[in-house]
């Protein structure tokens, strides 16, 4: 990517500012904030709500403990205003699938970035590991961190999609709120995702206000949490707000794995050029550092050639034990075999994970409001480096990245009222990825440097009709390209391989090294072997595969919306989305798509103190990727993508919540889920260790796990909420609880028993007293009441034979201050 194609991103919001500023009318005083920019400030309720009230001038101050106004002086359910359809709109009246999280239950439940946010989201869960959040809906998502791969759910911070799923932490404070959408996005969204939506929105600027909030908590493991922002009003018609946010605790494994040190900031300027013009330059940085992830020994797996079956030999250590302690590497110096050396067991890992990676970007939002609508455009780029050292495969990975995007959209959304509304826009995305990945696994290691390129154009369009004052109909569709190169410039693999039948038990393993030249015995040319001991080999292969790939896609959405009665609402809809594909070291796959049925209806009774909205979906899947750990045709150790076949999702979702009396608010939420593959097959150029159907065919192996649920998909997710207030003149206790529990789910893709987790309750409380305004509170939490460390990812390793997992976060507690000014 050129400067110069930069430098254009970068000011192409001035260049449609200045004309917009010329034809604007002028005018001093207050500014109308267009439709785009409507936001919420928080309103208290229970873990989980989704309560907030419209600010007319702009964005109110959140992310406080409490809001301004008292508990006690609630006298209904109050509403919230969505741009989950590019427009502002109470959410009790988008006929979309979406939940929503404010910022003040964010920070309220301990929610620091989107490995967390499932406990609140019932629909969602994510597996967070040292490579990255692996995310899924309703069981639609991939076990995809690798370079060549896009995840399923789009990840929007700010309006800006985000490439990498290693790129996604850092922005979980000073939030206005989080908008999940469930289901594909074919319409509205700028990289077309088959499993949803995440869309994550900070604060934005006041005007002519000065003000802030802090908080800060201290817990067991040493844990820190604080975040804060000051924002500063430049008078009537300018803000400027900045924000932070810093994190850290000890191990959570018994190694000290499993750490977090991170910390971000965030620069927002706001100013409304004229009644009509807004712009907003919004500028971020965030880090990891530290260990980081960490996993533990489940066991080890071993093929019996005379039953034609895989045997498994529990490990007996603790699911919280992780790698590094003296009796894990214990268990792996006894355990783990070290692939083509017969014979031979693994030395203890040598090396200790680390992580340092940063995350920056900078993106414009001008927003120009006419009489046909208001344009806004978005041009933005930002950059991931990625720089650590994995071990949760029980192997020495180590990655090296550098991720550049750039894209820009523009938009045009008609004002409210008419008989008809509109939406119409263009987006373009460009990608450029060097990734180096080096990793020993004992008798092979890895060095592979990689290019990868993106540009995906497309044009998009919505209409509705308000065909009477009670019905509406909705069309929508979206053309996407998606252009992809690749190449390595320099892949080496090496391998220790034993010549003599008595096996090698005391041959040389190849150490774990950033770089290849460091490696002490490797042969000088391709094909070439060293002989390093009596009897064994060091073998060296060199390949340079490219490829390219180049797809395209109309995606469409149609729906019908009525209003039953002021405050019900019917709607159905139809959907449809497509991933693009991508490439493995030795081979490409195909795009997938899906296709989503959705029937829905949200209400408010009893004078607005009672919300019950119900859902039912129906999707349809095709060609669905999935990606693992495995052995690909050539023989190499690697994470791997492949079109495995179709799946059928469905269920029902409903969610209430009650204001039981004015400062008594219950919810409750709870899924059914039936996620299954319908089609799932694929071939394995070694007898696979897997809980499905296993079939010789020619020189391969055909392996079926049709019929089998989809990946992270519990039938039953429950999730209870209640918080009470008990008021004390100008100051107020209030008792906040709730728990969520999922029923049985596969985490990994092979489908073992190892990987199957059987149910998982997780329950919180917390308990703040302070003024009844918010200005001050001090309380106490506890999260995982019961100390669940449930499995959210478990795998076999083929390198070593050796089954790992990661789980969850044990019991945390402390103190936490707020104040706001």
């Amino acid at each position: 990517m050129t400067v110069s194609r930069k430098t254009w991103l970068m000011l192409s919001a001035a260049i449609v500012a200045f004309p917009a500023a010329a034809t604007a009318q002028s005018k001093p005083g207050q500014v109308e904030v267009p439709q785009s920019d409507q936001t919420t400030t928080a309103a208290p309720g229970a873990a989980g709500s989704t309560s907030s009230t419209t600010s007319p001038q702009g964005p109110s101050q959140v992310g406080q403990s409490q809001a301004s106004q008292s508990y006690a002086e609630q006298d209904g359910l109050q509403d919230i205003i969505v741009t989950a359809q590019q427009r502002g709109e109470n959410l009790q009246k988008a006929a979309v699938p979406v939940a929503v999280v404010s910022g003040a239950d964010l920070l309220n439940s301990g929610v620091r970035g989107i490995d967390t946010l499932g406990k609140l989201v019932p629909s969602l869960v994510v597996a967070g590991g040292g490579q990255g959040n692996l995310i899924f809906i309703r069981g639609v998502g991939n076990f995809s961190f690798i370079a060549s791969s896009d995840p399923a759910a789009a990840y929007n911070f700010d309006g800006v999609y985000v490439g990498r799923s290693s790129a996604t932490f850092g922005t979980f404070y000073d939030l206005e709120r989080v908008e999940v959408l469930k289901g594909p996005q074919g319409t509205l969204y700028g990289r077309n995702a088959t499993a949803g939506a995440i869309n994550i929105l900070p604060v934005q600027p006041r005007y002519g206000e000065n003000s802030g909030y802090a908080s800060a908590s201290y817990g067991n493991y040493n844990e820190v949490q604080a975040e804060g922002a000051v924002n500063i009003g430049l008078g009537e018609n300018a803000g400027l707000r900045l924000s932070g946010t810093y994190t850290r605790h000890d191990g959570y494994l018994n190694d000290g794995t499993q750490t977090d040190d991170s910390a971000g900031v965030r620069a927002q300027l706001k100013v409304a050029l004229t009644p009509n013009l807004t712009v907003r330059i919004e500028g971020d940085y965030a880090q990891q550092r530290g260990i980081g992830g960490g996993s533990s020994y489940v066991g080890k797996y071993a093929f019996n050639p005379g039953t034609g079956q895989y045997v498994v030999t529990p490990s007996n250590l603790p699911n919280d034990e992780g790698l590094f302690t003296t009796a894990a590497q214990a268990y792996r110096t006894a355990n783990g075999t070290a692939g083509s050396i017969a014979g031979r067991l693994l030395d203890p890992l040598a090396v200790r994970p680390f992580q340092h990676n940063d995350v920056y970007g900078i993106a414009y939002h001008v927003d120009w409001r006419t009489p046909i609508g208001t344009f806004s455009v978005v041009p933005a780029w930002r950059h991931a480096r990625k720089d650590n050292l994995n071990t949760e495969s029980g192997q020495e990975i180590g990655n090296t990245q550098e991720a550049n995007q750039y894209s820009i959209e523009t938009r045009l959304v008609s004002n409210g009222g008419g008989l008809i509304e509109y939406i119409v826009g263009a987006y373009y995305f460009s990608e450029g990825i060097k990734d180096d990945i080096h990793n020993s696994a004992g008798s092979v290691a890895n060095f592979q440097k990689s290019n990868f390129t993106t540009h995906s154009p497309s044009a998009y369009g919505r209409l509705t009709l308000h065909a009477t004052d009670w019905l509406r109909f909705t069309g929508g569709a979206r053309y996407t390209e998606d252009h992809k190169r690749f190449f390595d410039n320099d892949f080496r693999t090496l391998a220790i391989v034993c010549v003599l039948p008595t096996g090698c038990p005391t041959a040389p393993l190849l150490p774990y090294t950033p770089t290849f030249a460091q490696q002490p015995n490797a042969p000088a040319v391709s094909g070439g072997r060293n002989v390093v001991a009596p009897g064994v080999l060091e073998a060296r292969a060199d390949s340079f595969p490219s490829g390219s790939l180049d797809t395209s896609k109309v995606t469409y959405r149609g729906a019908i919306e009525i209003d039953a009665g002021p405050r019900s609402l019917l709607y159905a809809s139809v959907e449809t989305g497509y991933r693009a594909g991508g490439f493995n070291a030795a081979s490409t796959y195909s795009p997938e798509n899906i296709t989503a049925f959705t029937v829905g209806s949200k209400n408010r009774f009893l004078d607005n103190k009672l919300q019950l909205n119900l859902e039912a979906f129906y999707w349809k899947y095709r060609d669905q990727q999935l990606t693992y750990l495995g052995i690909d045709p050539t023989g190499r150790l690697g994470v791997l993508t492949a079109n495995v076949g179709r799946s059928t999702i469905k269920g029902v979702e409903v969610e209430a919540r009650a204001l039981v009396t004015p400062t008594t608010t219950l919810s409750a939420n709870v899924q059914y889920l039936d996620a299954k593959y319908n089609s799932f097959g694929y071939l394995s150029p070694a007898p696979p260790f897997s809980g499905c159907g296993v079939q010789a065919s020619g020189t391969l192996f055909s392996v079926n796990c049709s019929g089998r649920p989809s990946l992270n998909s519990p039938k039953w997710t429950v999730n209870l909420g209640g918080q009470q207030v008990i008021p004390f003149g100008d100051y107020q206790v209030v008792l906040d609880a709730d728990t969520q529990y999922r029923s049985g789910r596969y985490t990994g893709f092979e489908y073992i028993a190892q990987e199957y987790v059987s149910h998982s309750w997780v329950t919180n409380a917390s308990l703040s007293f302070g003024a009844k305004d918010g200005k001050y509170i001090i309380g106490a939490y506890v999260r995982n009441i019961t100390n669940s460390r449930y499995q959210i990812y478990g795998t076999p390793v083929p390198a070593t034979n050796l089954i790992i997992n990661i789980v969850a976060p044990p019991r945390t507690y402390g103190l936490r201050l707020s104040t706001k000014f």
